[in-house]
């Protein structure tokens, strides 16, 4: 792919943003902090813009500054990324359009690459990408091709989402988009996630799932629950509550049970289960914070607390509260060591995209939780 066609493909769409846009102003004070109030879903390409071998470049930090929304948002596409200077270009013409989506018209930019490199993928790339107005009508088309059935068409499913889904739950599903395309060593960019990401399909499901729970349309939820157990192999009950940027690897084996609560920015690979202990009743499930990592067949049983930026390692039972920062491992599961904090630790795809809105505040913390157990010793 040449790099005069990656700009024509930026200049193309930049150029129909601008003349359907209009100006606005923004104001956030940009900074990485510990009490920072931007969603923390961040772009793998964070672990470069933030490493120690340069600051955050000043131009980023202006754009973010003018652009709440794509700070809360961030996903820079490898085809931008790959083309150095083009990227900002290209963000700072998508900053002139009021309510312009910076994922989406990035995914639309990944569509028309491979458009060009497979034109076999046409009628795929236009049903379901170029010819959509929007991320979520996309994935929404998507979703509901996959898992409609004799009984239930594609249409009804698509018209019951749109109707469920509030601007909190679609910003919601803009982040987990964002998780599977930057979390993931197989998805190479947020197209190919949306397309086929069976663990992102799912949450989708379980996000307008969640939704009817809570407008006490019970019956509608448990089918939609089934529906997504049979298409998608997840068991997530419709009542537990997820925050935004969910990695959910795929959805093989993956059971969450109905009053776990799981917090932003965890990754949950396959095989993972959030159960209880044999109660029937009261909350009985597992409540992670923020920025957890469950590796493959982790367990987690019983109302009890996985702290901010612990991992649980694979096939590892845990039956008791899991401090925040540790790393535990084993049947049943123990502390085997702790995060190290510093700023070249965070190197697998899991891990990149904490570090810059976690790596600060978790340090901050960390120094809390120390002197506190100095206090008590």
């Amino acid at each position: 792919m040449s790099l005069l066609s990656k700009r024509r493909w930026i200049q193309t769409i930049s150029s129909v943003v601008i003349t359907a846009g209009f100006s606005s102003s923004w104001s956030l004070a940009w900074t990485v902090a510990p009490q920072s109030t931007v969603t923390r879903t961040t772009a793998l390409y964070f672990s470069d813009l933030t490493s120690s071998k340069f600051a955050i470049d000043d131009e980023l930090k202006r754009i973010l500054q003018k652009d709440p929304q794509m700070a809360r948002q961030l996903y820079i596409s490898p085809i931008l990324w790959e083309t150095n200077d083009e990227w900002k270009f290209f963000m700072l013409s998508l900053r002139s359009q009021h309510n312009a989506c910076h994922l989406w018209e990035q995914v639309r930019l990944e569509a028309t690459a491979s458009l060009e490199q497979e034109p076999a993928a046409g009628p795929q790339l236009y049903q379901n990408i170029l010819s959509q107005p929007s991320l979520i009508e996309a994935i929404v088309t998507i979703v509901a091709n996959e898992i409609e059935t004799e009984l239930v068409m594609a249409t009804e499913i698509k018209k019951l989402f749109l109707d469920v889904l509030t601007a909190e739950d679609e910003e919601t599903i803009r982040c987990d988009a964002i998780a599977a395309a930057t979390r993931s060593p197989s998805v190479e960019c947020a197209m190919l996630a949306v397309l086929f990401h069976t663990g992102y399909h799912a949450l989708v499901c379980y996000r307008v799932g969640h939704r009817l729970w809570q407008q006490g349309r019970t019956g509608l939820a448990y089918y939609l629950q089934s529906t997504v157990s049979r298409n998608y192999s997840a068991d997530v009950h419709p009542a537990c509550r997820m925050g935004q940027g969910i990695y959910l690897c795929s959805g093989a084996g993956v059971v969450i049970g109905e009053t776990a609560t799981i917090g932003n920015d965890v990754s949950i690979l396959h095989g993972v289960t959030f159960g209880g202990t044999g109660k029937e009743t009261g909350d009985r499930h597992p409540k992670v914070q923020d920025g957890v990592i469950l590796e493959d067949s982790a367990t987690v049983l019983g109302n009890i607390l996985v702290g901010f930026g612990a991992i649980v390692k694979s096939k590892a039972i845990v039956n008791k509260p899991v401090p925040p920062l540790a790393i535990v491992s084993g049947v049943p599961a123990k502390i085997i060591a702790n995060r190290n904090l510093s700023d070249d630790s965070f190197q697998t795809d899991l891990d990149r995209h904490l570090a810059f809105k976690y790596l600060y505040e978790w340090k901050a913390r960390k120094k809390e939780m120390d002197s506190e157990q100095k206090k008590q010793s």
